[in-house]
């Protein structure tokens, strides 16, 4: 994420989606036929995060993220399951739970793979997260009702 981007509550986040995921997806993107059909191609394909879904009700595609520890990063010396699953390098040492809006820059992490989809305008943001105390991270991608392919 971008160090001056306005939803970072840290100026200092390494994370940065990597490109081939994103030109991934847009290339998924460009061959589906609906959201729905995205987002399946996007699982069967093990795109990005452990599980990707969408509800259709809701206009909302969810992320649940991988584990830090499943993908080479956390800190294995916190046993605790922040230290095992939070990628945040600010918080992933810690033992106490925080509000799910400091890991809105986490969830920005995917806005370079779905703003060149769904435009400027589209939500990203925490859904459940295990430094508010969830069992995993998952992740919101609200798209706009509008939208429409």
């Amino acid at each position: 994420m971008n160090e001056n981007h306005p939803y970072a509550i840290h100026k200092t986040c390494p994370c940065i989606i990597g490109e081939e995921a994103v030109r991934k997806a847009t290339d998924i993107y460009r061959y589906s036929n609906d959201v729905s059909s995205f987002v399946k191609e996007m699982e069967r394909q093990h795109v990005i995060g452990k599980h990707i879904w969408y509800d259709e009700k809701e206009n909302t595609i969810l992320i649940t993220k991988m584990y830090a520890c499943d993908s080479g990063g956390g800190c294995f010396e916190n046993k605790t399951l922040i230290g095992e699953r939070c990628h945040c390098p600010h918080y992933n040492q810690s033992k106490e739970f925080y509000p799910k809006h400091y890991c809105k820059c986490g969830a920005e992490f995917y806005r370079p793979m779905f703003v060149p989809i769904f435009g400027e305008d589209v939500l990203i943001e925490p859904y459940k997260t295990v430094l508010s105390g969830d069992e995993e991270c998952i992740l919101a991608i609200r798209i706009d009702k509008t939208e429409d392919k």
